[in-house]
């Protein structure tokens, strides 16, 4: 081959080595800022996992956001979070709904580091705020008052630390849902899951402030600081949910919020890196998928007239269940020592 060719040949292949070089720096710069920003959104508390957050189909409309205000929760739980080893999940959400509830009236957040934890968890267990008294046996995570002798708090007892620490005229209950309660016969459990979102749905959109919810068949509790809906929660029940935002307490503030899908929520195995979470895939006080088990470390009440009976043998079980902030506060029934059905009617009973 004459010398001119081969030098022709090989400036073709030096450019091309050059322009496959540049390619390669191109995409690893790209990698990098990537990363980097993946990296500034997790400290900003932007935590999505993969395959977590729900995909408008093109047949769907573009879900609304129901909710808390993203700066006001950040506030809330920044020098609190996390909690302390043990069951301190009641505890922690309750202090946080507390500290958004004080920036909503504009005063100074009650609770201001994580050594809060012990005195709200300890506080008048014995003497009982309840008018009910309270359950034994006692424990050191039981809060103001407990109704039910469980590992940690039970769902009314974070109403009541909720309601007893935040200020004057502002109220929160214990929420319950059964598919009873709003239905002649028993819907598919996807659709019970369903309409307790639903529920829970309103009661962001009326208020903005975060809610209490209770997970893992009892097992733990995460603040719920909002909802996106394909449908008008207030004229559909169910809506049509597409996601669901919680932040855990297990988790340090910049860390802490995940959002799931509808299936997600409903079906569970969610990996986090606390454990897989079953989220709203069991009922309160379940361990296995549709009540094949009952999980003995949050037991029904045992004092007071939530305690089941032979005609009404549930209370929180067989259902989901949340704390909320309400305006029921009329004829003594301010009181967190009352519950309501999900419909928004008052518990007198089992």
């Amino acid at each position: 081959m004459p010398e001119p060719m081969r030098k022709s040949g090989s400036l073709i292949h030096q450019r091309w080595t050059l322009r496959y070089a540049q390619r390669l720096a191109f995409d690893l710069s790209l990698a990098l800022l990537l990363i980097a920003g993946a990296m500034l959104s997790s400290s900003r508390g932007d935590v999505f996992w993969a395959g977590a957050v729900a995909q408008a189909s093109p047949a769907l409309p573009a879900s609304t956001f129901y909710g808390a205000d993203t700066a006001r929760t950040n506030a809330a739980i920044a020098s609190i979070w996390p909690q302390y080893p043990g069951p301190y999940c009641g505890i922690e959400t309750a202090e946080a709904a507390v500290n958004y509830d004080d920036l909503v009236h504009g005063v100074g957040m009650r609770f201001a580091g994580r050594g809060a934890q012990s005195s709200v968890a300890s506080a008048n267990q014995r003497s009982g705020a309840s008018r009910w008294g309270y359950a034994r046996p006692t424990n050191t995570q039981a809060g103001i008052t407990n109704i039910a002798p469980d590992y940690g708090t039970d769902p009314r007892s974070i109403a009541y630390m909720i309601y007893n620490y935040t200020p004057n005229n502002t109220f929160f209950h214990n929420y319950i849902y059964r598919w009873q309660f709003a239905n002649g016969a028993q819907p598919s459990f996807n659709t019970q899951v369903a309409q307790a979102t639903t529920s829970v749905a309103r009661a962001l959109g009326t208020w903005h402030e975060p809610v209490t919810v209770i997970i893992n068949g009892g097992l733990h509790a995460v603040l719920v600081t909002g909802i996106y809906t394909y449908t008008n929660p207030y004229t559909s029940y169910p809506a049509q949910i597409a996601s669901v935002v919680y932040r855990d307490p297990q988790a340090w503030p910049s860390v802490s919020r995940f959002q799931v899908s509808y299936t997600t929520w409903a079906g569970g195995h969610f990996s986090t890196p606390f454990g897989v979470y079953s989220l709203w895939s069991l009922y309160y006080g379940d361990r296995y998928s549709r009540g094949d088990g009952l999980n003995r470390s949050d037991v029904e009440p045992t004092v007071g007239p939530y305690r089941p009976t032979s005609a009404n043998p549930v209370h929180w079980y067989r259902g989901f269940t949340w704390i909320q902030r309400d305006n029921h506060w009329a004829n003594g029934t301010y009181s967190p020592d009352w519950a309501y059905r999900s419909t928004g009617s008052l518990m007198t009973s089992p």
